[in-house]
């Protein structure tokens, strides 16, 4: 047998897995188009896979921490791989791999128009050329299929591997902490305690720093399901305390100019407001589309029932939209919209608003 040809033992990953939304649907209804939406499908791809190859090339995702994101896409389905490591660096490693995901998801969006819905999990995998094998995948397509809105919604098993302490004992933290509340209120602290806390303050500084990036990356709303927030951006003044913050960039520009300068720039040369500006429109545009029924028949209650199931996605990603904005205090991005009901099929009828005013109709 070739190597290529071989079945890779099964090992542990951390895997991404979704599908684009609403790409059966068009198919169905505008065959004529299929051509010009496969173009546009396979440019997402391929500039999906310049990224992630982009990412292994460079210092900091190549030698440091190993970042070989493996990739299989069928039809509308992306999977993508990363093995586990043992190192130190692999919760950043894990952080990173999610910060992939949520850059491709928004780039997916705001550079193409496709909105995404899937999954994260660790699982066990065989993955090799031909094939993936694993209950690692049969995990991560049933997250895709609970997500139901567009959005990835991270597993359990990712979750408990992002909220524990990496690189601090829970003991030790808790310890700490109780020094700490005994200091505030004015109870003495003993040599040995403040020897101890003072121990333990470096790694306590770094949980926090992690700490702060996961919160960047991870939100729940809504219905409490956790979500990868693809809408976010890393304010170093939020995620690296002010005192260190040009030692981190120092290093940063040593080890990996690229990085630096897209931090010193800001991400991809967005800020949070031009980000959000551009997903607004996007939403809008989805929730215009499908969030009205008078260009159909009013024996056509089939269709309007599927064009309110559709329509839903898009008012939970306006949802997501405006909480993200309340987050960065950006209210003037927000999405205002108000409903009603077509009384012929008795579905939802919403109307976006922009400065008191119904904003017009946009086709795709």
């Amino acid at each position: 047998m070739s190597k290529e040809e071989q079945v890779e033992p099964i090992k542990k990953y951390y895997i991404a897995y979704f599908d684009l939304l609403g790409y059966k649907a068009f198919l169905k209804s505008h065959s004529d188009k299929a051509e010009s939406f496969l173009t546009d499908i396979n440019n997402a791809i391929q500039n999906t896979k310049k990224y992630i190859q982009g990412i292994a090339l460079s210092f900091l995702g190549g030698n440091l921490t190993q970042m070989s994101i493996k990739v299989k896409i069928f039809s509308d389905n992306i999977l993508l791989c990363l093995e586990t490591g043992t190192t130190q660096m692999e919760y950043p490693r894990f952080l990173a791999f999610l910060m992939i995901v949520a850059d491709i998801q928004r780039n997916f969006i705001l550079q193409h128009d496709l909105f995404l819905r899937g999954g994260i999990t660790i699982g066990m995998l065989s993955f090799n050329n031909d094939f993936v094998f694993g209950q690692g995948l049969i995990d991560a397509v049933d997250l895709e299929e609970k997500a139901v809105y567009p959005r990835i919604i991270i597993g359990a098993a990712a979750m408990d591997y992002i909220l524990q302490p990496h690189f601090v004992k829970s003991e030790d933290l808790e310890r700490a902490c109780e020094i700490e509340r005994c200091a505030n209120i004015t109870k003495e602290v003993s040599d040995e305690e403040l020897a101890f806390c003072n121990d333990i303050l470096p790694m306590v500084n770094v949980e926090k720093f992690y700490l702060k990036w996961r919160e960047c990356l991870v939100l729940r709303i809504a219905d409490d399901v956790a979500v990868l927030n693809y809408l976010y951006c890393l304010d170093m003044n939020k995620v690296v305390d002010p005192a260190i913050q040009e030692q981190v960039l120092e290093f940063m520009k040593e080890v990996s100019p690229d990085v630096y300068q897209r931090v010193r720039d800001g991400l991809d040369g967005l800020d949070p407001k031009s980000i959000l500006e551009k997903h607004k429109f996007h939403t809008i545009q989805k929730i215009n589309k499908w969030g009205k029924y008078d260009d159909l028949s009013a024996s056509a209650v089939e269709e309007a029932r599927q064009r309110e199931h559709i329509l839903k996605k898009y008012l939970w990603v306006s949802l997501f939209h405006n909480y993200v904005c309340i987050g960065y205090d950006l209210q003037e991005c927000m999405i205002k919209s108000g409903s009603t009901c077509d009384i012929r099929f008795m579905r939802l009828v919403v109307s976006v608003f922009e400065d008191d005013q119904p904003v017009s109709s946009q086709e795709e």
